[in-house]
């Protein structure tokens, strides 16, 4: 299992500097740079982006994206192959400015 944890550059779908397509670009060279053979992947954090926005969209056309959050607009996302197991579970902020999420993943 290769478990990837992203935070997001700020403007929140902005992509940061150089934009959403490069940003999912680099996320996903370092995952290929990294992964072994049999690997699967799950891809998760605080994207700082929505669905929808450039990152998200260049993510899924490699990564099913398999949820995502409600908060600050639904920029926290799960990324992964493996089926989820039941619902996307929603522990609450914990003073956090987003919500703490679990997921369940088939392996």
């Amino acid at each position: 299992l290769f478990f990837v944890n992203h935070h997001g550059p700020l403007r929140v779908n902005s992509g940061g500097r150089k934009g959403g397509p490069e940003t999912a670009y680099n996320i996903l060279i370092a995952i290929h740079e990294n992964v072994e053979l049999g690997d699967s992947v799950i891809l998760l954090g605080d994207f700082n982006a929505q669905m929808g926005s450039q990152t998200v969209r260049h993510l899924e056309q490699y990564i099913p994206r398999a949820a995502s959050g409600t908060a600050r607009g639904g920029v926290d996302h799960f990324f992964s192959e493996l089926s989820m197991v039941g619902d996307l579970e929603n522990l609450g902020t914990g003073g956090s400015d987003h919500d703490a999420l679990a997921a369940t993943f088939a392996f």
